[in-house]
């Protein structure tokens, strides 16, 4: 009886193997994604010993978000969703082989690598708006939050292992071992997806032309004229601008602070993981009986506390447990803002809405240049405690002004 109950439950989505191939290769995608913050901030530390280098290398994997964003929405809804999830990841595919072969041919440095970020970050800009938009597309809005929740559960997995087998890597083989090893599971993601293209059920708008930024605006009045969607998307850019721009910084808290080595390194980030792991645990067990809004604001608060702790922290243990406690809060961020966003969004305004979400995302890069500044001035751990506390009074202050967002409305 409790097979059968399993299967009829929030697993039955699996049934859908549009689906399944879309997890599938979602899954790959962000274990290339959290292996690569691991690589790329020690890679950029070890060519330059700089932390704000490593800042500004991060800064050029996040431009994108800023310049990409506001027609990421046209872009989708002209190429149609399956076709763009397809590109995307085909492109993550080639700069990985290319930063692996700088590497076997000792032509790496700072600048390089910079630009195969950005290329990264520009793939990433279309590609995750796309991903979670197809969702609804497959699931329909009644179990779309079944398959992001299932979604988050598998990529927190991959969180946990991530790091951990990017540090294994780069102790073992360097950053090309690390390189290599994502080339091969970009490959996988790729094999997995391109039967989409074949796949039935909605491909998404086709617009007849391109018409970028008044496509765009329009978006932008319809996120105005929502209370939600508006604090969603405040709390979104103070994240980025504030919080998610530490992950870039963690290879010198690990080696300046902490005085650990790649090994250390990646089980930090693995802490991370398995905090997020706990707290989709304890968010599936919530959702039903705690409004989303109000779960995702506390866990984003929550977030910024642990952070601040971890900014404190000398002691290779407690660091590693507040980022525990910091990815329990992240995954309530993560999954629920994308949740709120399209639970409370038209299907016409899907894609648009969630290309200036990402809009907002784009705040990273703006951030990436403050915090590794500030890093050079006041030393990482000041600077890293001082934006967690601005981001607990921002968050409150959003909350107070804009009240919707603790009850979303579904459209």
């Amino acid at each position: 009886m409790r097979v059968e109950s399993w299967k009829q439950g929030a697993f039955s989505i699996l049934n859908n193997a549009d689906y399944r191939r879309l997890l599938a290769g979602t899954v790959i995608w962000w274990q290339c994604f959290y292996m690569e913050m691991v690589v790329l901030g020690w890679l950029v530390f070890d060519l330059s010993n700089s932390a704000r280098t490593v800042s500004l290398v991060g800064f050029c994997r996040t431009l994108p978000l800023l310049l990409v964003s506001l027609f990421s929405g046209p872009i989708i809804d002209y190429f149609g969703r399956r076709r763009v999830v397809i590109a995307a990841q085909s492109a993550n595919l080639i700069v990985y082989i290319v930063v692996a072969l700088l590497l076997w041919s000792g032509k790496a440095a700072p600048w390089n690598i910079a630009i195969v970020a950005f290329c990264l970050g520009t793939a990433w800009a279309i590609d995750w708006p796309t991903r979670r938009s197809l969702v609804p597309d497959m699931l329909g809005k009644e179990r779309m939050f079944d398959g992001l929740l299932l979604e988050s559960f598998m990529t927190g997995l991959a969180r946990i292992i991530a790091p951990a087998m990017a540090g294994a890597l780069i102790a073992r083989y360097g950053a090309i071992g690390c390189y290599i090893a994502m080339a091969i599971l970009s490959a996988c993601a790729l094999t997995i997806l391109i039967p989409l293209l074949r796949g039935s059920g909605p491909r998404g708008a086709k617009a007849s032309r391109m018409v970028g930024l008044p496509v765009a605006g329009e978006g932008l009045r319809y996120i105005r004229s929502n209370q939600t969607l508006l604090a969603v998307v405040l709390i979104t850019l103070m994240m980025n601008l504030w919080m998610f721009p530490y992950i870039s910084l963690l290879p010198v808290f690990a080696r300046e602070v902490l005085h650990k080595g790649p090994i250390e390194l990646g089980f930090l980030s693995t802490g991370t993981g398995l905090g997020s792991f706990i707290g989709l645990l304890a968010l599936s067990f919530l959702r039903k009986r705690v409004n989303v809004g109000t779960i995702f604001v506390v866990g984003t608060g929550w977030m910024c506390v642990s952070l601040a702790a971890f900014a404190l922290s000398h002691v290779y243990p407690l660091s590693w447990a507040m980022l525990l406690c910091a990815g329990m809060g992240m995954a309530c961020f993560g999954t629920l803002q994308s949740t709120i966003v399209l639970l409370s969004t038209s299907d016409e305004m899907r894609s648009r809405v969630m290309g200036i979400l990402v809009l907002a995302i784009g705040g990273d890069p703006l951030g990436q240049l403050q915090i590794g500044t500030l890093a050079e001035l006041f030393g990482v751990q000041a600077t890293l405690a001082g934006q967690a506390s601005a981001a607990v009074l921002a968050l409150v202050v959003i909350v107070l002004v804009l009240p919707g967002i603790l009850r979303p409305q579904v459209v």
